[in-house]
């Protein structure tokens, strides 16, 4: 099984900083759990002033298929609906408030 690699981006609201790093200093542990069920692991989330770049890597069969299933578990929601709150759409993707997916263009192994 190969391990695919995913990189995000997402503007933080200046007003919600302090709550967003705040959750993130402790990760609800039942959020945590459904992350590594569906083989995402490396997860890391950096912050430079209002930009925030994520990274994952994901060893399952079906990325898409995984995340929509994920979305559906009542505390996983709760904690979406919380994080997106803390969220400004991303330059050019004013449509939608959360993470946005990047294109990969280099990468050294």
């Amino acid at each position: 099984m190969s391990i695919e690699r995913y990189a995000m981006a997402v503007r933080l609201k200046d007003e919600k900083k302090d709550f967003y790093l705040k959750n993130h200093q402790n990760v609800w542990p039942e959020v945590l759990s459904e992350l590594k069920k569906i083989k995402i692991k490396n997860y890391s989330i950096f912050l430079k002033e209002d930009f925030m770049f994520g990274y994952l890597e994901y060893e399952g069969d079906n990325f898409d298929a995984d995340m929509a299933e994920m979305e559906k578990i009542p505390i996983v929601d709760k904690w979406t609906k919380l994080m997106v709150d803390c969220f400004n759409p991303f330059p050019n993707n004013e449509e939608n408030n959360s993470w946005v997916m990047m294109d990969e263009i280099f990468y050294m192994k």
